[in-house]
């Protein structure tokens, strides 16, 4: 952690499970890919699978074990504003409650309290307790990993943490409906009067927006939050639509006006969506542009290009498979109008084949891609 940052401790809390609810059909209500996709934003990033339901060697690993929390490390973004820019950092908690795989129940911790968790008020009470500490935790980033947080680089809980100012996301599911729905919208409501009570800042995220196909259940959330008078955001993990804003807002609320350009209201979901369709489709056209331009031999290879701002711009938002697959299909038009240019090809489709087929083979740091160049 840097002194010259302020830095901010967001915890992302909701019910992972509800009473009664089955693990073979509860996907989660998006806790986790919130997380994710705030930590790592990059389209190839995106994992959806963070189950709570743990085996017991998997819940004594470093990053279960002592505190029903997942640590998502920190993050720093730069915000600028009026000519001048500053950064700030971001701390990640999930809190949560983690269920072995056999019996299905929560996983007892000694000197912890896990069985007063199962409640709301033991939940909410573990959540916003004043203390925060949790020596020999270590950052969680892969599900399959877990039991091995040293090979994607994990790092320490630091113990400073607790020093640093707080904020909090209360997720909820939109793209539930009927009774499910309404027992979660029950307990949002119920931890917002608890987060209000103690005069904690948040903000209400209203995950899977993007396969909500029922609108009466967002409608119940958006009149609950006039009533309640929360700030509620739509929000898909999977499109990557508002999830910073989420994170953004609440270090807002909490850091006032000491840090210029962070954002204190977020778009509309339609306006969000819009615009991030709009930025993927910015950065496959400048892409392009830069092929048509700096590309004009078909045995360019594909390493010159990867260390590019254009490449990594289209390869962020639409993934490398689908970047090298707009390279690969480039180099063969520009292949196809150098072969045209050869006398014996003239009139002879099988000559022309040849030399197609002898340029794919010789493409090897494109081979993963070649199917493209066959299109």
């Amino acid at each position: 952690m840097t002194s010259s940052s302020p830095t901010v401790v967001v915890s992302v809390l909701g019910p992972s499970r509800l009473d009664g609810e089955n693990f073979s059909s509860h996907q989660g209500i998006g806790k986790s890919c919130l997380c994710y996709r705030f930590m790592y934003p990059g389209y190839d990033d995106y994992q959806q699978d963070h189950r709570s339901l743990l085996a017991l060697h998997e819940f004594e690993s470093d990053v279960a074990h002592k505190d029903p929390f997942l640590y998502w490390g920190s993050t720093t973004r730069t915000y600028s504003a009026k000519g001048s820019s500053e950064k700030v950092q971001f701390e990640v908690l999930e809190y949560t409650v983690f269920y072995q795989d056999i019996t299905e129940q929560p996983f007892w911790i000694s000197n912890s309290g896990v069985k007063s968790i199962t409640s709301l008020d033991g939940y909410m009470n573990m959540a916003l307790a004043s203390t925060l500490g949790s020596p020999g935790k270590m950052s969680y980033k892969n599900r399959d990993l877990i039991c091995a947080p040293h090979e994607y680089g994990s790092v320490a809980f630091p113990p400073e943490i607790g020093k640093h100012r707080r904020g909090y996301v209360v997720v909820i599911d939109v793209s539930d409906n009927g009774p499910t729905f309404e027992s979660r919208l029950r307990l949002t409501e119920q931890m917002v009067a608890h987060l209000a009570r103690r005069k904690q800042k948040f903000v209400v995220a209203a995950t899977k927006r993007d396969e909500m196909y029922f609108a009466t259940s967002l409608d119940k959330l958006t009149e609950l939050a006039r009533t309640c008078k929360f700030t509620l955001i739509e929000v898909s993990a999977k499109s990557n639509v508002n999830v910073s804003e989420v994170f953004e807002i609440v270090a807002a609320k909490v850091l006032g006006k000491t840090v210029q350009g962070l954002p204190t209201h977020a778009p509309t979901y339609p306006d969000a969506a819009l615009k991030t369709l709009s930025n993927r489709d910015n950065a496959r056209r400048v892409f392009r542009t830069y092929l048509q331009k700096r590309v004009t031999v078909s045995s360019e290879l594909l390493q010159k290009i990867e260390c590019t701002e254009e490449y990594r711009a289209c390869a962020h938002l639409h993934g490398k498979c689908e970047t090298h697959k707009m390279f690969a299909q480039h180099v063969l038009s520009l292949c196809n109008d150098e072969i045209s240019t050869y006398d014996d090809v003239i009139d002879n489709v099988g000559t022309r084949q040849r030399f197609f087929e002898e340029y794919v083979a010789g493409r090897t740091d494109l081979s993963p891609y070649a199917s493209y160049l066959k299109e």
